[in-house]
């Protein structure tokens, strides 16, 4: 994708992801973590995590497993005219009496592109999805010193609850720490 200039934000359209979009989408949210993780987990770590969550197949299943449980519904992708993915997000609904609580497990977009509502919009479509389905609060993790992140989800409501340790996938090596946030939806 092209860098887009201030006032050149393409016209695009939140939706469901489909099958054939796993690369594109594994490409936005690999870029979208190291961006944002930089200077918080080493690039041995970010890159053992984006290969662990956004590989091209684990993305393809978890597209054409979508909405089979309420745990995970899906990933959502803000996409131009010509199908371009600028942004992915995904989420689901449990662990609450009933599976009231919503989780937010990802929210990417195109860095160039931050500010400019994209995020906003995938993040409503995933709530959206999740009240459908009667979630009543919705919970994030974000890396502590996300100055990307945390400021982004304090501004749609949510506060602070919990600090835990940050696993990295595959060693478990903890290098970092994650805030727990919420809100009610």
């Amino acid at each position: 994708m092209e860098d887009a200039g201030v006032d050149s934000l393409p016209t695009y359209a939140v939706r469901l992801a489909r099958v054939g979009e796993e690369v594109a989408i594994g490409d936005v949210c690999r870029r979208g973590f190291a961006w944002s993780s930089q200077g918080l987990l080493s690039p041995a770590s970010i890159e053992r995590q984006a290969q662990a969550y956004y590989a091209p197949a684990r993305v393809r299943h978890e597209i054409s497993t979508a909405g089979d449980s309420p745990q995970w519904q899906g990933y959502v992708v803000a996409v131009t005219e010509r199908d371009e993915v600028l942004g992915a997000a995904g989420g689901g609904v449990g662990g609450g009496v009933g599976g009231e609580v919503g989780n937010v497990y990802v929210l990417y977009l195109e860095p160039a592109l931050r500010g400019r509502g994209i995020g906003t919009a995938l993040l409503d479509f995933v709530t959206a999805q999740q009240r459908s389905v009667g979630a009543a609060e919705q919970w994030v993790s974000v890396t502590e010193g996300n100055e990307r992140g945390i400021p982004f989800y304090r501004a749609r409501g949510f506060t602070l609850v919990d600090r835990v340790p940050y696993v990295v996938a595959g060693d478990g090596t903890v290098e970092a720490h994650s805030l727990r946030m919420r809100r009610s939806i």
